[in-house]
């Protein structure tokens, strides 16, 4: 499925209106498209029309062959010739592209490509759907210098309600929420279930301000949702094209880690990246630590201040923030590895000593226990050595 059938149905949407485009319009469309700057237009509604595959420049000549078939037809039947028509008798009885030809309405192709490209269960986007369309808005919102944010959800306990009232009802769950996406999102968000229980929206030209409000209304709404005696939440993560990533793989690994700080600080919230400051009380505690970096180097360093959340701590070298790296902490002669991204750093150290502070990632529930353990309770401050 993957790319393809995903630019074939954005392409039916803004070209074909699902079929109630006259020929005129879609020829005034795709000239306009063209002058846009988008120079491989021909070749992608050509492909539509006919499942004919050409490079940018043989599709446009092919184009105007076709129109000026066009005006030829209506010379010698002295009639009215539909573009459509021209482009099958060009390609049938003069290019001769096509040999057995198949006519079919647009929107009813639209609508089996649109199965092929949403989850049974939900009805809304699959995976693979998602992960064209994220490229996809991604290089929108680039192309047109806008703001575009990544919304992720995760339901709550759902091992535990697999578990405690069997997977009908769970299916019943992930199908309310795939529901409620559909109807708290706009016609140009994209909702889609990206894993078991794991949900994804894409919403173009949204900072973080109206991401939040989005992913607020769903939590809201689905904690209301009345299914069994189940109490619902949700956890959700948000990240922001620019100021958050720029990449798209950075954006969704960004909304996720966010997914995962909501997950390890309680549940039932919705965390955004750009905001994730000081959420937690920090604790100035001295924990001496080994820093990891992915390519290798390790040495020695000293927190400097602690909270369930993150932790700051002195680099014998300078940082950039979004470097990923682990620590090592050794308490009561129980080992904690602690997984780490930059948020941070201060670089201007005139001591040769540079600091920086760190979001934890993926904690496992063993660690966060453990360090939610080893944080002080009410202003109590011990320095452990």
């Amino acid at each position: 499925m993957s790319a393809g059938i995903q630019s074939e149905l954005d392409l039916i949407n803004r070209v074909f209106a699902d079929g109630q485009q006259s020929d005129e319009q879609i020829l005034q469309k795709v000239a306009q498209l063209y002058e846009e700057g988008e120079e491989n237009i021909y070749a992608r509604v050509l492909h539509v029309m006919c499942h004919l595959r050409l490079g940018p420049k043989e599709a446009q000549q092919k184009w105007q062959a076709i129109l000026e078939h066009q005006k030829k037809l209506e010379r010698t039947l002295q009639r009215s010739v539909g573009f459509r028509v021209a482009l099958l008798d060009y390609f049938v009885n003069q290019s001769r592209d096509i040999k057995n030809p198949k006519v079919i309405e647009i929107h009813i192709y639209a609508e089996t490509a649109r199965q092929v490209a949403t989850d049974e269960l939900t009805g809304i986007y699959n995976r693979r759907f998602f992960d064209q369309a994220l490229i996809r808005e991604f290089k929108q919102a680039q192309r047109h210098h806008r703001e575009f944010s990544l919304l992720v959800l995760d339901i709550d306990n759902f091992k535990r309600i697999n578990d405690t009232y069997g997977h009908t009802t769970g299916d019943a769950v992930i199908a309310a929420l795939g529901q409620l996406l559909r109807q708290c999102t706009r016609s140009e968000d994209t909702p889609c279930r990206i894993g078991g229980e794991e949900f994804a929206v894409l919403l173009p030209e949204t900072g973080a301000d109206g991401a939040i409000v989005v992913g607020e209304k769903i939590r809201k709404e689905f904690s209301q949702l009345k299914i069994a005696t189940l109490t619902l939440s949700l956890s959700g993560g948000i990240a922001t094209y620019p100021v958050d990533a720029t990449k798209p793989e950075d954006l969704l690994d960004r909304a996720d880690q966010m997914l995962y700080f909501a997950k390890y600080s309680g549940k039932n919230r919705v965390i955004c990246y750009s905001r994730n400051k000081r959420r937690h009380v920090r604790f100035p505690l001295e924990w001496e630590l080994t820093l990891s970096r992915p390519e290798g180097s390790r040495g020695k360093t000293r927190s400097q201040d602690v909270s369930i959340e993150g932790i700051s701590f002195e680099l014998d070298e300078p940082a950039e923030p979004g470097e990923l790296m682990s620590l090592h902490l050794n308490i009561d002669s129980e080992p904690m590895e602690l997984p780490v991204q930059i948020v941070w750093v201060d670089n201007n150290s005139q001591n040769r000593k540079f600091r920086a502070g760190a979001r934890f990632i993926r904690l496992t529930e063993k660690n966060l226990t453990a360090l939610r353990q080893k944080l002080p309770n009410h202003g109590e401050i011990r320095i452990l050595r």
